[in-house]
């Protein structure tokens, strides 16, 4: 993944993923993917598509505990080596 890659732009690619995935047109830190329709098999899908995405794991069982758009992007960029402390600060 690239150095520079911050929470805006894993913001950005996920809100892709999960609208695509959800057939929404916009997400926000509090959306939550179950309440918005998503179901199993879906959230499976999500996390492959982040996880290829990023070159990093997202479990779809994190998502099934903490189901909320902004917990993922968090979840994500914690999982980012090259750019943990720049994601936090961003």
């Amino acid at each position: 993944m690239k150095d520079d890659l911050g929470l805006d732009a894993i913001r950005g690619r996920l809100a892709e993923i999960w609208c695509e995935a959800l057939a929404m047109d916009q997400v926000t830190d509090d959306t939550d993917f179950f309440v918005a329709g998503g179901r199993s098999l879906l959230a499976v899908q999500v996390c492959a598509r982040a996880a290829d995405a990023f070159g990093v794991e997202v479990r779809s069982s994190d998502l099934a505990l903490d189901a909320l758009f902004g917990s993922m992007v968090e979840r994500v960029g914690e999982s980012l080596p090259s750019t943990t402390g720049r994601a936090r600060a961003a």
